[in-house]
């Protein structure tokens, strides 16, 4: 997701799940993009020897016995996800689908985005630093790094080996952005329990999924104001800025990524400029009858959303022959 918006939004950014009765082109379809080119690469991943790709979502298998199937979308994954599958609520969808065939989440990222001014990065990682917040993570890590020649700030509190980590840091750096954009991101990457009790939370008891992530934050993170009076930190006052988050994220429902306008130019942008090697490869080899002819016997389903460009576009041309006519015949031709 690009920062365009001027509105602090909350999203999933990571999904990993296994399935042990489930194959690789039925986790497809639960996840509603059977349309999908889905591609077999060469090498496995996290100790699977085969791979389907489609744009940031892998599709593992062939391991060992016990592994299963793993389904794995990164960020990108996620919006590609939001955008292209045919599910009539995505997230909802494929949750339900998880936890009624008791499928364990091995992984699940939720992100706060602020676009608006809420944190004042330096002055976290400050207090990281300082080891001013109350937590049960013993460990923190606060590192600055250049991206495009620009300094970012980042601090994580966790380990990689923790169930959960909560990392906060300068997206606006990181994505590489000069013109003064606000965009710090508190990110939570949750394992195994952690991660399906999260989900089961907002899933299970219709909680927003702002709730729940307020709810989860403030638990395992409280940044506080020093007092010199009092030597047990864990009375000291939380600082007005976590307040803050933890009341707007809170009010925040599951940002939707706004989809593209599928619309024949963009389905033909598609075509021509993403897959056109791809298709000027089948049309040299199978020739234009038979490269129809492949297309009139695919075996995949249709897509909504393309049969919805035919439609706008048989309307369209309609309405350009009446209009044509019209010009013609004036006195003849009536359009209601």
């Amino acid at each position: 997701m690009e920062s365009n918006i001027n509105e602090n939004v909350i999203l999933f950014d990571w999904l990993s799940f296994t399935s042990k009765k489930h194959t690789p082109e039925q986790l497809i379809e639960a996840l509603g993009l059977s349309h999908c080119p889905f591609a077999l690469l060469d090498k496995g991943l996290n100790g699977y020897k085969s791979r389907l790709y489609y744009d940031h979502i892998s599709i593992c298998y062939d391991g060992n016995d016990d592994m299963g199937v793993n389904v794995t979308m990164s960020g990108q994954g996620c919006r590609v996800f939001e955008e292209h599958s045919t599910l009539k609520n995505p997230w909802f969808d494929i949750f339900h689908f998880i936890f009624k065939n008791n499928l364990n989440i091995a992984r699940l990222d939720v992100a706060y985005d602020d676009h608006t001014g809420v944190l004042d990065i330096k002055r976290v990682c400050s207090d990281v630093y300082n080891h001013l917040y109350i937590s049960p993570f013993r460990t923190h890590q606060v590192t600055s790094s250049f991206s495009h020649d620009i300094e970012g700030l980042s601090a994580v509190i966790g380990s990689m080996k923790s169930m959960l980590l909560v990392r906060i840091y300068d997206k606006a750096a990181e994505r590489g952005y000069t013109d003064g954009r606000h965009w710090v991101r508190v990110e939570m990457q949750m394992r195994d329990a952690r991660a399906n009790a999260f989900a089961k939370a907002m899933f299970e008891s219709d909680t927003s999924i702002g709730e729940v992530f307020g709810g989860v934050l403030l638990n395992y993170l409280r940044f506080v104001e020093p007092d010199e009076t009092d030597s047990n930190k864990s009375r000291w006052v939380t600082t007005d800025y976590w307040y803050e988050v933890v009341g707007d994220v809170s009010r925040i429902r599951l940002y939707s990524a706004p989809g593209m306008d599928y619309n024949e130019e963009a389905c033909a942008n598609y075509v021509f400029n993403h897959m056109g090697n791809a298709v000027a490869a089948c049309m040299d080899m199978y020739g234009s009858v038979g490269f129809h002819q492949r297309l009139r016997e695919r075996t995949c389903a249709p897509n909504p959303k393309y049969l919805r460009i035919i439609e706008k576009h048989k309307a369209e041309q309609s309405w350009r022959k009446v209009m044509a006519l019209k010009a013609r015949f004036p006195d003849i031709v009536e359009i209601v």
